[in-house]
């Protein structure tokens, strides 16, 4: 796996620099995604709660109703850089995947996406939506048959075939050039949001809170990112550990 790897993280650094890769992502997030999507205030909300003024930066309004697209795309951008004709990935719930699935369709380029058996089962409608979108599936059925052995597995195809597969983890997870493409591909979140906040304000307001849903923490990490040196509180609220685990929270790819 090390040599991939730093491959990766060497074409990474001269793509993230490249002009005219640079404008491929943009036109694609411009004009596919539909960014920069709404900043708008929850009126009945803050109404309802008496406090604070409750506003939602909605990713959901992004193409493919997630914001997921966008590392997918990022990740396609480089797959055809590097004259790679297969994009392999993982998905839990099949937000990640379907994003796969559409950015891989949008490039001309093949999807495969490792899901795990539970996760496929219970997500059958964006299961059949990466399928309609000529992805290919491979269902895990090995440990959990959760999210963390679909990427365990994609990991594991990968290495086989890196020669001529590119890996898209679409978590903030696995060795670090991944976290790092997902930082910078998600991003654009935050950069949208810190313009939109100053707009409407005419500033970064005090007592401002980033209030984010972690799981895998792609989209948590796009939100705070332009905004960490910013004065405000960065809450994440992520669901507990199991039971048996009581302490063992902060751990979705875990347990």
């Amino acid at each position: 796996l090390k040599k991939p790897i730093d491959d990766l993280t060497k074409l990474f650094e001269k793509c993230r620099y490249d002009k005219s890769f640079i404008k491929q992502r943009d036109d694609l997030y411009k004009n596919y995604v539909g960014t920069p999507t709404r900043f708008i205030k929850l009126q009945n909300l803050t109404d309802h709660l008496g406090g604070a003024q409750i506003y939602a930066k909605h990713e959901a309004m992004a193409n493919s109703q997630s914001h997921k697209l966008n590392n997918a795309l990022l990740h396609c951008l480089i797959a055809k850089y590097t004259n790679k004709k297969v994009v392999v990935g993982d998905t839990g719930a099949g937000m990640a995947g379907s994003g796969l699935a559409m950015a891989a369709a949008a490039t001309g380029l093949k999807a495969i996406i490792f899901q795990g058996e539970k996760d496929y089962l219970r997500q059958a409608p964006n299961s059949m939506r990466m399928r309609l979108l000529g992805a290919e599936i491979h269902v895990v059925k090995s440990g959990s048959r959760q999210l963390v052995d679909a990427v365990s597995e994609s990991i594991r195809y990968f290495v086989a075939n890196c020669d001529k597969v590119h890996l898209a983890v679409g978590s903030s997870v696995g060795p670090s050039i991944y976290t790092r493409i997902c930082a910078y591909a998600q991003s654009v979140i935050s950069k949208e949001l810190k313009k939109q906040i100053q707009d409407e304000f005419g500033r970064i307001p005090k007592n401002l809170s980033l209030v984010a849903a972690v799981g895998g923490g792609s989209s948590s990490l796009g939100f705070w990112m332009h905004m960490i040196d910013s004065g405000c509180r960065l809450i994440g609220c992520e669901a507990g550990g199991p039971k048996k685990f009581k302490n063992k929270h902060a751990a979705p790819l875990t347990y």
